[in-house]
């Protein structure tokens, strides 16, 4: 099995040295969602097997994706009578990218690629891209127009620091779906940025970040909230599919 992923940047999937928008794992700097990735990946299969440290995973950019965006499939993949809104069209067409990225790798390595989407759901990154089950849907649809079965959307509600904020909080990993109702703008007062700061003593910087995800000091075990669940499960359904 080897792993695709593709985020919004350094402090979620992770990006690529020398600013690539595209790279394997020799130049790939992973962030603490790729790291969550890996160790979700590690429990799935049951035994130590970090895909990271086996450069078994290539990166992808938004940027990329954006690039090497598909044409239209003359059968839409909307229900008789909608039309797609600008939102799910952003997430249905990088998942496709995505998706035809993910088979060519495949031919590549001669193995399953599992391709993991990241993107947050709320915040100024993504204004005016609608709900986060529409989100999830259209990049699940996206998926099932290129064939591919084994994506995974990662989308975080209302953003990263939301799943991050529910271990390091005061009572840590209690009632963390109260956490989804917040803002994603990092520029409203008491924002999910500015409160995971504060549960970390004002150091909420990347590096300490991935050290508390790589020690296990966060622990992905124990974090429960909708968002955080849907991802587990379908990460799940498709290694164990793979395995």
């Amino acid at each position: 099995m080897y792993l695709l992923l593709s985020g919004e940047g350094a402090t979620d999937i992770g990006v690529c040295n020398a600013a690539l928008s595209y790279c394997d794992a020799d130049m790939f700097s992973a962030g603490p969602m790729a790291l969550v990735v890996d160790k979700l990946v590690e429990k799935t299969l049951g035994y130590d097997f970090s895909h990271i440290d086996t450069e078994r995973v290539t990166y992808v950019s938004e940027s990329y994706l954006a690039e090497h965006k598909s044409k239209p499939l003359k059968k839409s993949m909307t229900l008789p009578g909608k039309k797609r809104s600008t939102e799910t069209k952003y997430y249905y067409e990088n998942a496709r990218a995505l998706a035809i990225k993910a088979k060519s790798l495949s031919d590549e390595k001669e193995d399953h690629v599992v391709a993991v989407l990241f993107r947050d759901s709320d915040g100024t990154a993504s204004a005016g891209r609608g709900d986060w089950d529409k989100k999830r849907e259209s990049m699940l649809r996206g998926f099932e127009a290129e064939n591919f079965h084994f994506g995974i959307p990662m989308i975080p509600k209302p953003k990263s620091e939301a799943w991050l904020l529910c271990a390091t909080k005061d009572n840590p990993y209690q009632h963390c779906s109260l956490l989804e109702n917040e803002s994603g703008n990092d520029r409203v007062e008491n924002s999910l940025k500015s409160q995971l700061s504060d549960s970390l003593k004002g150091d909420a910087s990347l590096a300490n970040l991935i050290a508390l995800v790589q020690t296990d000091m966060i622990n992905i075990s124990r974090i429960s909230m909708p968002s955080f669940d849907a991802f587990v499960e379908k990460l799940s359904e498709i290694v164990t599919l793979v395995k």
